[in-house]
């Protein structure tokens, strides 16, 4: 089966934490950022033509001027180690579950810079090793590079090549004309997501706004998914607090006819009903006129125990299927009842 690709903004951190992390942080979505994260301070003294309290427009504004030249630097030293500090809470979170929804088939590509999706990661890698490649395009906190032999990990870890530690990765700031190319792992991230997504049956764009300063980044998205009329098979999914008509605007360049999904949360989206079956599901119930099963999926409030008894059958079944060959469908009724 071809690949589910994943595509990831501020608003699924905000899912991820809604009561906070570990130590009762939050994370932010770009507008009101400073004001979020108590960082307002930064901006003391300085005159600004921009009005607007989003931190595209005041980054953008302040890299232009030579003279807050140290005040670049110090706000992208706040921003790196605020975002450092964030920890995932010991219960599930979603991104958790959307960790363990999909499979090494299949890609998370984050415009995040927070840690906690790679955090969740590394625990959901104890309950299995087919996990989807997480590709992080504007960088991230918690990922270490070799730049010498382009290994790359998490922070603190070393090169399995060289053995020396791998260096913390330069995050990419929210001015209009992003360097997607500035560093080996950065560009490799985008390659790599480039060529996912032309080969993906399914996409799933969780809490990402496109903010204009992500011209670029739409530009290389739209372009690797192509035109909605060679879509016509494929399906979207687009999870957002956002009403329904406002995001599928934004997002009408990807979308062919009736071909995608809507939903507020999680657990109503293709991930949290199918986690790990996604697109099987989705295909034979579109292409194949299968009726699924919908509410057998993950729950709000799950348990990791209960979270590793409901994937015991479905982790089996993996392990049960030879390579290249498309994983068994779980919830679709006919099957479920042979």
């Amino acid at each position: 089966m071809r690949s589910h690709t994943v595509i990831l903004g501020a608003g699924a951190t905000i899912a991820a934490i809604p009561n906070g992390d570990r130590n009762g942080k939050y994370s932010s979505v770009m507008n009101g950022l400073f004001e979020n994260l108590g960082l307002s301070s930064l901006l003391d003294g300085i005159d600004l033509n921009t009005k607007s309290r989003n931190i595209e427009d005041i980054y953008s504004e302040l890299s232009t001027k030579h003279e807050y030249k140290d005040v670049v630097q110090q706000l992208e030293k706040h921003l790196y180690d605020y975002f450092a500090s964030l920890e995932l809470p010991e219960e599930p979170t979603i991104y958790d579950l959307l960790i363990l929804s999909l499979t090494k088939n299949d890609v998370i590509a984050t415009f995040n810079w927070d840690p906690l999706l790679i955090q969740a990661y590394v625990r959901c890698h104890e309950i299995t090793d087919n996990l989807p490649h997480v590709f992080c395009l504007h960088g991230n906190v918690a990922v270490g590079y070799c730049n010498a032999h382009k290994e790359f990990g998490v922070n603190d870890t070393v090169c399995p090549e060289c053995g020396d530690k791998l260096r913390p990765l330069n995050l990419l700031y929210p001015i209009a004309n992003k360097e997607y190319n500035s560093n080996d792992y950065i560009k490799g991230c985008w390659e790599a997501t480039q060529y996912i997504l032309e080969n993906s049956y399914m996409l799933t764009i969780f809490g990402y706004s496109a903010p204009k300063s992500d011209i670029a980044a739409m530009n290389l998205l739209r372009n690797a998914w192509g035109s909605p009329y060679s879509r016509q098979l494929e399906e979207v999914s687009i999870i957002d607090i956002l009403e329904e008509d406002e995001v599928t605007m934004k997002w009408s360049d990807f979308i062919y006819s009736h071909h995608y999904r809507y939903s507020k949360d999680f657990f109503s989206s293709y991930l949290g009903m199918f986690p790990r079956r996604s697109c099987e599901t989705v295909f034979a119930t579109k292409q194949l006129n299968f009726p699924p099963e919908s509410n057998m999926g993950f729950r709000d409030g799950m348990t990791w125990c209960e979270i590793e008894e409901f994937l015991n059958d479905i982790l089996f079944e993996e392990t049960q299927t030879i390579d290249g060959k498309n994983y068994p469908l779980y919830y679709v009724k006919k099957n479920r009842n042979k």
